[in-house]
């Protein structure tokens, strides 16, 4: 019994020791993303344990999303013409040949003699015309959909898989932390154009004012300026309105705070990954798999940011250096 207690009791300080590096580890993570989006959250009151939630959400989001990307697919200039997934998505050996050397050139630490990375790469679409068997038929002058792969880069290489999943979610959180910036920035911008804005008309209903003092001092109607100067008073009196409203947003650290807190904790309404399966022919053309022809099956994840920007992407492996 009483080893039975020493055994528990050394479990339980084990287990205190995890947890507190476990929170240790995310205060961390929580301190890189606030630098990333807005330093000044730090003058928030209690905003480690405010965002804490919120970022631990974000990150297991982040390492979900790397482990749904295909792959790693082997990249090597003399099996291309045997791949028919390398030959989908480089349209030229040389164009292979021209992004691992890119690749290569980069500081890559380790001494393996196998790198691994993703490959991400904007896909096109073109319509070309060609020939198509319709049952016994061969239609002529058919339109049809191209695929293309062009604008390669490889992010995130390194000697080890599990290296570059982990460097691929802290890019992930950093491009949810980044996107968080560009909010806060895009809202001060707005209200530092509306002030501006206010001093502006501001200026022009003293202008309208002391015309209208002008002309009824010489015994004039200056009834045409006092609308004028009314109109003027109403647009100041919105601009006042939009002012408060924006100043909300993003005047003190809390304001910020929150805008960072939401996305953390919705990173699927930010940044998405899905499958992106495509059936192509040996052109490249979109093709449904009837037994009428050879068909290439080519599974890519595709990388959605803020539901504009598109990249597809696969993870791959090739050759530290060049043969």
């Amino acid at each position: 019994m009483f080893n039975t207690g020493i055994a528990w009791l050394r479990q339980g300080i084990k287990d205190l020791s995890e947890d507190r590096h476990r929170h240790q580890a995310l205060f961390k993570t929580v301190e890189e993303v606030v630098g990333i989006a807005d330093p000044n959250i730090r003058l928030a009151r209690n905003y480690l344990k405010t965002l804490a939630p919120s970022v631990e959400t974000a990150v297991s989001y982040c390492q979900q999303l790397t482990k749904s990307i295909p792959g790693p697919i082997r990249l090597h200039p003399e099996t291309y013409h045997a791949s028919s997934f390398v030959k989908a998505i480089f349209p030229s050996v040389d164009e292979l040949k021209s992004t691992l050397r890119q690749a290569r050139n980069t500081d890559i630490p380790g001494e393996s003699q196998e790198i691994f990375a993703l490959l991400t790469m904007s896909k096109t679409e073109k319509t070309i015309f060609g020939h198509q068997q319709q049952g016994e038929m061969v239609v002529r002058d058919v339109a049809m959909r191209a695929v293309n792969f062009v604008e390669h880069k490889v992010v995130a290489p390194s000697a080890e898989l599990e290296t570059t999943l982990r460097l691929l979610e802290q890019r992930a959180l950093e491009v949810l932390a980044t996107v968080a910036m560009e909010r806060i920035a895009a809202l001060r911008a707005k209200l530092a154009e509306l002030r501006e804005h206010r001093v502006q008309l501001a200026s022009m209903h003293r202008i309208l004012g002391g015309k209208r003092r002008t002309i009824e001092l010489f015994g004039q109607s200056g009834q045409g300026d006092t609308e004028k100067i009314n109109e003027m008073k109403k647009l100041l009196e919105t601009t006042e309105e939009e002012i408060e409203l924006a100043r909300k947003e993003v005047e003190t650290p809390e304001n910020t705070l929150g805008h960072l807190k939401r996305i953390m904790e919705m990173p699927l309404d930010t940044f998405i990954v899905r499958e992106q399966s495509l059936q192509l022919n040996w052109m490249n053309v979109i093709v449904e798999n009837d037994g009428q022809g050879e068909v290439n099956e080519v599974t890519l994840a595709e990388l959605i940011l803020n539901q504009e920007l598109q990249r597809s992407a696969v993870l791959v492996r090739f050759d530290r250096y060049e043969d």
